[in-house]
């Protein structure tokens, strides 16, 4: 195992020795921050989402879908309307609705309006900027959209466009399956190809003893399990079968909408905060004494399962794209109840992952994600920010009561220094060792503080001449996390 001198987080057990180790894997929540935009114009409402932050060179561009389910603006909307919006930031925080004239809401083109589904057909936009070096400058922006079916979302289609705004449809991707959620695509630099994942749904465990299940008619809602599909593709023309990304033997938990994506600080790793979809059967006294009361009693008439469903987003993490380590902690919950809260539709990340200026002066960077909440309630959709550590996804921890131990699997690296991304208490530390093959040993000194990239300073030995050859770390820590390392000059 040669990681060189890339950044290796502690978000899966590929370099650990876990036989050997005692320190435990922890998932961190971010934390809310400010909201950042409230869907409030006459075509938004309480049903805005599907978001999709991209940073490109000096500005932040947002895709979303907006629309109005119960009429938050009290006029005669149009509430099957889906319109595809567009807006800009420079911070990420500070949002503009720029007048884009492309598309007539209600005789005026001062909007920010791209074009609405009713128009052209298709539901939303998940945008990326290609990245791949042979990408032509005219295709610099890829989309996927989904086509309206019978029943069902039926196709998957690629758009391609020179400026983020007017997409032009160039591929079809896939054909058949259920697409009505954000269904991503990027291009890995590492693997050399573009990956793509979409919603799709499996049957139970034994269901009717292996019987078809016909997964598009509305009447198994309540049986289907709802799964995310990966695909790839060498030149995003033809693409690979779907098929189900592998979780180990998970089969009865639902997931929804992905947001897979590499994580820019070790791109050769690929993130992923599912949506998690949990169906309760039967409405109990509990969902009395949620919030909005009357909301979750129209959305039921409607269907039942919209007012007894509740969302909640997990993490993931895969090295391949196919195979994912999944924790079962939730990384964001509903939250305190408050209008807009615990219901069908919270906890649905917008896709991105930003590193921004902490708010304490002088502190490390952090990073952003985005959050829609408040939805069908009758008020506009909010979107807000939340942060965390940089690597702060998982961590490998130490209580204060012992000291625990992390012992790696053996590895070779490049560079003559260690950094670490650590937190400890102020009675907390944490001891690394490093050891060749022929005996040769590196002892640190004692470690404690927090930094994101705290260089190790070395009592014992020399790191240099271990620089090459094959090794095991050993980390001693108490009332500590470590997340991530790395090897360099």
């Amino acid at each position: 195992m040669n990681i060189q001198n890339r950044r290796e987080c502690f978000f899966d057990d590929y370099l650990i020795n876990m036989e050997k180790t005692t320190a435990e894997f922890v998932l961190h929540q971010p934390q809310r921050k400010e909201t950042v935009m409230v869907f409030d114009k006459p075509w938004e409402g309480d049903h805005c989402g599907d978001i999709c932050i991209l940073h490109d060179g000096e500005k932040y561009i947002m895709y979303y879908v907006a629309q109005n389910l119960r009429n938050v603006n009290h006029d005669d909307s149009d509430t099957n309307e889906y319109y595809n919006c567009y807006a800009t930031s420079v911070d990420g925080i500070h949002w503009e609705r720029p007048n884009l004239g492309r598309f007539d809401y209600k005789g005026s083109i001062e909007n920010n309006i791209i074009d609405s589904m009713n128009t052209t057909g298709h539901a939303m936009y998940s945008v990326f900027i290609d990245t791949n070096p042979d990408c032509p400058p005219d295709e610099k922006y890829k989309a996927l959209r989904s086509r309206v079916g019978d029943f069902y979302i039926r196709q998957l289609k690629a758009y391609v466009s020179a400026d983020g705004i007017d997409f032009k449809e160039k591929y079809l991707v896939e054909d058949g399956g259920y697409y009505d959620t954000m269904n991503l695509a990027f291009w890995d630099d590492i693997a050399k190809k573009y990956r793509c994942y979409t919603r799709g749904f499996h049957a139970p465990a034994g269901y009717k003893d292996g019987e078809e299940l016909d997964f598009f008619h509305p009447s198994t809602a309540e049986i289907r399990i709802r799964d995310i599909r990966y695909l790839e593709s060498q030149d995003f023309v033809n693409w690979t079968e779907s098929r189900r990304i592998d979780m180990g033997d998970v089969e009865d938990i639902e997931l929804y909408t992905n947001q897979a994506i590499p994580y820019y600080r070790a791109p050769h790793m690929i993130l992923a905060f599912p949506t998690r979809y949990n169906g309760r059967k039967v409405w109990t006294k509990n969902y009395d004494i949620l919030p909005d009361l009357d909301a979750r009693e129209e959305r039921s008439r409607g269907e039942k399962r919209y007012g007894l469903a509740l969302t909640d987003c997990a993490f993931m993490v895969s090295r391949d794209g196919e195979n994912f380590t999944r924790y079962e902690d939730a990384f964001l919950k509903p939250g305190p109840e408050c209008p807009g809260s615990w219901v069908y539709g919270d906890c649905y990340p917008a896709y991105g992952v930003f590193e921004t200026k902490s708010d304490i002066p002088g502190a490390d960077n952090e990073l952003s994600v985005f959050v829609g909440e408040g939805h069908w309630n009758g008020e506009p959709t909010r979107l807000a920010r939340y942060t965390i550590r940089l690597d702060g996804f998982v961590s490998l921890h130490a209580g204060g009561k012992k000291e625990e131990i992390i012992v790696t699997k053996p590895f070779i690296f490049e560079g003559k220094n260690l950094y670490a991304n650590i937190s400890t208490s102020a009675r907390g530390y944490m001891y690394f060792t490093l050891k060749a093959k022929d005996g040769t040993t590196v002892k640190s000194c004692e470690i404690f503080g927090d930094k994101t990239d705290r260089f190790i300073p070395i009592d014992e030995g020399n790191m240099e001449e271990l620089s090459g050859k094959e090794v095991v770390m050993e980390i001693r820590l108490r009332d500590a996390d470590i997340y991530s390392i790395r090897f360099g000059e």
